[in-house]
């Protein structure tokens, strides 16, 4: 009975994190700005590596958050998660887009946070693989 508890109340506090994380991004993702300085003349702008990891991210903490409820993971489980992590981005843009002040929508916006989301399920299989071993 313990076991149950701690386990529902660890879930609970996933969850908690889980939201937290959601809603301060989505604020920083609607914050206008101005432009984000560049840093060290990366080939690759640093907003888009920025997408990357907040991405990587999110899509981690939802998949520890889900697996922690159903104690397994399917295939179509981790496919609807990333699928709603893109969507969730796509959503972001198209606000920012109309509705947010110096602030546009960016194709390679949506592509960087994809390749986040795809590399934080590779991260959480890694995770789950070293954790069950």
């Amino acid at each position: 009975m313990q076991n149950l508890i701690k386990s529902l109340l660890g879930s609970k506090l996933l969850l908690v994190i889980c939201i937290i994380y959601s809603v301060l991004i989505t604020i920083i993702f609607l914050v206008p700005i101005k432009e984000i300085p560049k840093l060290l003349d990366f080939p690759i702008p640093i907003d888009k590596l920025i997408h990357v990891f907040i991405f990587l991210v999110l899509t981690f903490l939802w998949l520890l958050y889900v697996n922690s409820i159903l104690n397994d993971t399917k295939p179509i489980v981790i496919f609807l998660i990333l699928v709603l992590c893109l969507l969730y981005g796509i959503i972001i843009e198209v606000i920012q887009e109309f509705c947010v002040l110096l602030r546009g929508a960016e194709v390679l916006d949506v592509m960087a946070d994809l390749l986040g989301a795809i590399l934080g399920l590779l991260f959480f299989r890694d995770f789950k693989n070293r954790i069950t071993s």
